[in-house]
């Protein structure tokens, strides 16, 4: 038998002691086993593929082993649910009418026409709604949330530990080995880590890093900080491996907003003068790199992308204004392109590539019908967490902080998905959908009437 084999029937069984333990322990342990199942066994490692059938992977058979946990906890009362709200409703007619474009256009890939538009489904939407429910259902008391940040920090410290050694290939420490594999995925040469795309590797130790960041605020042991702020220091240049202009700007841009909003998220202005410097100094050694064209040497010169990037928008005008309600269907930018490149190129399709921005994308698939759901989900998320953020105190996990933090996971969502289709891949996704749960949850319970909710459910 192979050994991916079994290393992925080895984890499985891991995993579903886990989720056995969930029934008399925590869930959350579980959701937990689900996010490193599905970063560290992906369809490289296991996959098994039935005609006519959506393909199997380790994750989404934990997935479904996670289903009747969930169910025998609400079912039995041990677990409490909230009212629904139009965040909510809008999720439902976002699945809706991703449902009807594929019923329109089909469900599974043609030749030449890139992924499989239920595999997009899942990854994209419905899986990652999934974990909104449950973040917001079950990440409930502080307890939980702190379980959950600690149990994603040695994600956090793995993916930032593997940056450094991708830099300066030290394939030796490398784990799983299909990161060094240069014929899997892209940016070989780059902090890829077990993505395999450069830019999915930034945007997850970004998000991280704030959901760390939030860890710091209430750890008060000495091991804890021990453990904490090498990697948090270590986190900008493990994003500086990662070549990528998209995740440098988000981790740009996102403490500067947080800053603004959070007094205990970011650290003391003296705490940052050395990494700093050390920063300074990093960039100034790489400048001959970092002015070049030479991607993989970090060139921002590299003008290539940015030119397909605006040949990509042109050619998403035309679909647009083909067939502005409902798209040219669901996932199948690809197959629709060769029917409008000539127009934006003499290369045709060649001088193209997927659509690398997710609402771009969207409006091209769907249409202007199926784009304002997802639209209207972000607009009540944004809401539900600046009246939460009004609502809360300073102290604790669930504070101001908690929303803070949660404003940059979002803003390092957004700018990356500004430049890449983000509905691509399941584990970030749902990682960002989580904690929008989680607001969504802490927002219910301070402004509902407390009747409604046990007293350990409210903040108030």
């Amino acid at each position: 038998m192979d050994r991916y084999v079994l290393i992925a029937l080895a984890s499985l069984v891991g995993v579903i002691f886990l989720i056995l333990f969930a029934l008399v322990g925590d869930i959350v342990f579980g959701a937990l086993a689900w996010f490193y199942t599905a970063i560290f066994i992906p369809k490289y490692v296991f996959i098994v593929s039935i005609p006519g059938a959506p393909d199997i992977y380790i994750e989404r058979l934990v997935f479904v082993l996670l289903l009747p946990v969930v169910l025998y906890l609400l079912a039995t009362g041990k677990e409490r649910t909230l009212p629904n709200t139009k965040l909510e409703f809008w999720m439902i007619v976002q699945l809706s009418l991703l449902i009807i474009s594929m019923f329109r256009t089909g469900f599974l890939a043609t030749p030449g026409g890139g992924f499989q538009p239920f595999h997009v489904f899942l990854t994209g939407f419905f899986v990652p709604f999934c974990f909104y429910y449950f973040g917001k259902t079950f990440i409930n008391t502080e307890e939980r949330l702190r379980i959950f940040l600690w149990g994603c920090f040695p994600l956090f410290a793995y993916l930032v530990f593997t940056a450094y050694m991708e830099h300066f290939k030290i394939n030796s420490l490398i784990f799983p080995k299909f990161i060094t594999n240069p014929f899997l995925g892209i940016h070989y040469g780059r902090a890829r880590g077990p993505f395999l795309v450069a830019p999915v590797n930034g945007w997850m130790m970004g998000s991280l890093f704030f959901a760390t960041l939030l860890l710091r605020t209430e750890t008060r042991s000495l091991l804890g900080k021990m453990l904490i702020y090498p990697v948090l220091f270590a986190t900008p240049v493990a994003i500086f491996f990662t070549y990528t202009r998209a995740v440098w700007l988000s981790f740009l841009v996102a403490p500067l907003f947080v800053s603004v909003y959070s007094k205990r998220l970011l650290f003391p202005k003296r705490f940052l003068f050395l990494p700093l410097v050390f920063l300074i100094v990093l960039v100034w050694a790489n400048w001959q790199n970092i002015k070049s064209k030479e991607r993989a040497k970090g060139g921002v010169m590299q003008v290539e992308e940015v030119e397909v990037r605006f040949r990509l928008f042109k050619v998403s005008t035309l679909m647009i204004k083909d067939k502005p309600l409902f798209g040219v269907g669901f996932a199948r930018f690809m197959e629709a392109l060769p029917r409008y490149a000539p127009e934006v190129h003499p290369a045709g399709k060649e001088a193209m590539a997927s659509q690398h921005n997710i609402f771009l994308a969207m409006l091209t698939e769907v249409g202007i019908l199926g784009t304002l759901p997802f639209l209207m989900i972000l607009y009540y998320l944004l809401k539900y967490s600046v009246l939460a953020y009004r609502f809360l105190g300073e102290e604790g996990l669930i504070s101001k902080e908690l929303i803070a933090c949660f404003w940059g996971i979002m803003l390092v969502y957004i700018i990356n998905a500004l430049f890449i289709q983000t509905q691509y891949y399941i584990a970030p996704n749902s990682y960002v959908f989580l904690w929008a749960g989680i607001v969504t949850g802490v927002y219910q319970r301070i402004t509902y009437p407390e009747a409604v909710f046990n007293e350990v459910y409210s903040y108030a």
